[in-house]
């Protein structure tokens, strides 16, 4: 046995006092009396101590000599050299993935996960270190090594699933790197057992699990900087070649043999379930004010499961879709709706039940009648889209006569047209100008769509006509080309102009010449379209009205065609820049739960939480929503985007593990019968000897 504070020992000198205040008699006073008859009658009663009388003075005095060194061994804090030799580094990999929430065991996997983890801290020896992970959908150190146990009952009740995939096998290499080269490292991974069709390049694989065995797995602790000190050491000292190889072949060796033990326990069931893999919703192609929706569903079961399908947006009913879905079936549909305003897309499955109601009846044992037996994950029953809305614009067309150019916005049903074929004394506010080769010296403020100028203005010098120009660059990133290639469109001829301010070339020739650009300025943005629309095909390809369509968006500020779902776990990026100069308002980020945290880039994420986040730019960031994100509002701010987040995962939407597993149950790592140390036990001596001595006095068994 050793100490860990043996100057503690020398308070066994206290002894000598206690032994002396045993030993030492006090001496009697001679006092006179006027009789000794009294004095007689109590000398017979009490006569001279006997053998016994002296003895139970001495275990009196062995009682007390007792306590005091079962004190000062406790401040010793001893322990036995097997307790350091064998103390070990536990790690917990807790697995936070969507399908942990999963209720097949109750009540949930993860809750059954936190359950082992307490078994496991419940027996830990004296000197175990253990540290806590999480692995959501990036892993995270909840705690680093520490042996207080109340201090890691607190970091396993501070972990938390995730709406979204987990990173196991990025938790266990972090798990590695906290073990390091402990010669006793030991990784616990508590998961259900679905990651691995995720992610196949986990080192330690999940192998079957019989109903109470854990797999118990070796990983090796090699690095690649371990093999590079070996190369350096074995090419340094010339001198002494063959007893630094033989040092290094050593060093080798010792680390190929140190090991990280894996254990993997896992908690679920073969329980089917049946999610929405996929749902998106973009403004169509060919109707202004249509939409379409693409939404998956999958059957992660092997029998046939009947539901269906609702849509709603903005709660109000679009349509309802009946559902048979055979074992392993992914059904996917794309349905075509109207919309003018737009808004929040949702998709919910209802009413899911075995289409033979006998062929699921082992599966609904393990959870209430209230819980659909082929619903086992919740998170994947509802998924939602952003339809971005439409608006209305005023269009005033200024041209001496073209017919495609009028009829292109006579076709959209977002417009109101007012045709001129002169320039007007008063330009109108709130609406579009389209210019049509005639064109004032000085600009009017606003949006403008300039096409084919003749004469100069305020903004540009016309040259010269270039001669069959070839379209060569065009901006793939700008909202204003999406769906349109014009490099395949026929030129006779284009008017060649010079800007008198920077301007964004949206297509250009392959000497430079810009056919298509965009001028910034204060009073409204300004496209400049140079093509002959009497001699150029444009006007009968496909690309004009799409041109005449991304422009109308741009004007009016909207979102675009596409507003898409993102899957949880992942990050985004806003559509607006987030503004941090002095002054700006402030930014504000929403979760669908309810919960505000400042904007501080445009990127955020990941996002853990399925449902809708909101941007909010205003002066307060107060928030309040309901649970799905709907109907939500900010107290002085502004609602500026909607971000739909999805499960969108077949991984996660599929719960039944890889092999079969075990239901957890059984306690993965159990301590010995010391799981103390030893001066706890020393302490529980002390505390019960001097019970006993305090009972045998007051019994006068002791003096």
């Amino acid at each position: 046995m050793s100490f860990a504070v043996p100057t503690a020992l020398f308070l066994t000198a206290l002894a000598l006092p206690i032994i002396a205040l045993y030993i030492l008699k006090v001496r009697l006073r001679r006092v006179p009396v006027s009789t000794n008859l009294f004095w007689k009658q109590v000398y017979d009663e009490k006569p001279p101590r006997s053998l016994w009388q002296n003895l139970r003075h001495l275990l009196s005095l062995a009682a007390q000599l007792l306590l005091l060194l079962l004190l000062v061994l406790a401040l010793t804090d001893p322990y036995f050299s097997w307790q350091a030799l064998q103390a070990r580094r536990l790690v917990i990999v807790l697995d936070g993935s969507a399908s942990m929430q999963a209720t097949d065991i109750s009540p949930s996997r993860f809750e059954a996960a936190r359950a082992a983890a307490h078994r496991v801290l419940d027996g830990l020896r004296f000197r175990d270190e253990v540290a806590i992970v999480s692995a959501g959908s990036r892993p995270e150190v909840v705690l680093g090594v520490a042996s207080h146990v109340p201090t890691l009952r607190r970091a396993v009740d501070a972990v938390h699933p995730v709406d979204a995939a987990a990173s196991l096998d990025a938790a266990i290499e972090l798990a590695r790197q906290l073990i390091g080269n402990h010669p006793h490292g030991q990784i616990l991974v508590f998961s259900d057992g679905c990651a691995q069709r995720a992610d196949d390049t986990i080192t330690t694989s999940l192998a079957p699990i019989p109903a109470s065995v854990a797999v118990v797995t070796e990983s090796k602790n090699d690095t690649a900087e371990d093999a590079e000190e070996t190369d350096l050491a074995s090419e340094t000292s010339s001198a002494d070649t063959a007893s630094d190889q033989n040092a290094d072949d050593t060093a080798a060796t010792d680390r190929e043999q140190h090991t990280v033990k894996i254990v993997h326990q896992t908690f679920a069931t073969a329980a089917a379930n049946v999610g929405i893999t996929q749902f998106q919703a973009r403004r169509s192609l060919a109707d202004p004010i249509g939409y379409e929706i693409l939404v998956s569903v999958r059957n992660a079961s092997s029998i046939v499961v009947k539901g269906r399908l609702e849509l709603e947006l903005d709660q109000i009913p679009v349509d309802i879709i009946p559902l048979t879905l055979q074992p392993e079936e992914v059904q996917t549909r794309s349905i075509e709706k109207t919309s003018l305003e737009g808004g929040l897309l949702t998709a919910t499955l209802t009413e899911l039940r075995p289409a033979d109601p006998n062929s699921d009846s082992a599966s609904t044992a393990s959870s209430g009648a209230s819980t659909p037996a082929v619903n086992r994950l919740p998170l994947d029953d509802t998924a939602w889209a952003i339809v971005p809305p439409r608006v209305v614009q005023n269009v005033l067309i200024v041209t001496p006569g073209n017919l495609f150019l009028q009829k292109v916005f006579e076709a959209n049903p977002l417009v109101n047209i007012t045709v001129r074929n002169d320039l007007p004394s008063q330009w109108p506010t709130d609406t579009i100008v389209v210019l049509h080769r005639l064109i004032p010296g000085t600009l009017p403020e606003g949006n403008l769509l300039v096409v084919d100028p003749e004469t100069d203005s305020n903004l540009w010098t016309t040259g010269t006509m270039i001669a069959n120009p070839i379209i060569t660059e065009q901006d793939e990133v700008s909202p204003l080309m999406t769906h349109l290639r014009m490099d395949n469109v026929l030129l006779p001829d284009a008017r060649q102009l010079k800007f008198t301010q920077p301007i964004h070339q949206l297509a250009a020739t392959v000497t430079g010449e810009t056919v298509y650009g965009q001028i910034p300025r204060p009073g409204g943005s300004c496209l400049v379209l140079s093509v002959n629309l009497e001699r150029s095909d444009l006007a009968f390809r496909t690309a004009f009205p799409i041109l005449v369509t991304n422009a109308l968006s741009w004007f009016a500020g909207q979102p675009g065609e596409l507003q898409p779902s993102v899957m949880a776990g992942q990050l985004t990026t806003l559509d607006t820049v987030n503004q941090a100069e002095e002054g700006a308002t402030l930014r504000m980020l929403m979760a669908p739960g309810g919960t505000t945290s400042p904007l501080l880039s445009q990127q955020i994420g990941p996002l853990n939480e399925v449902g809708v986040w909101s941007v909010f730019q205003g002066n307060s960031g107060t928030a309040t929503a309901d649970s799905a994100g709907n109907d939500s509002d900010v107290v002085d701010g502004i609602l500026v985007q909607q971000i739909a987040v999805n499960l969108a995962n077949e991984n996660e939407t599929d719960l039944r593990p890889v092999e079969p597993a075990s239901t957890g149950d059984d306690v993965v790592v159990a301590g010995t019968w010391l799981t103390r140390p030893v001066w706890f036990y020393l302490i529980v001596l002390a505390t019960v000897s001097c019970a006993v001595e305090w009972f045998l006095y007051q019994r006068r068994f002791l003096s």
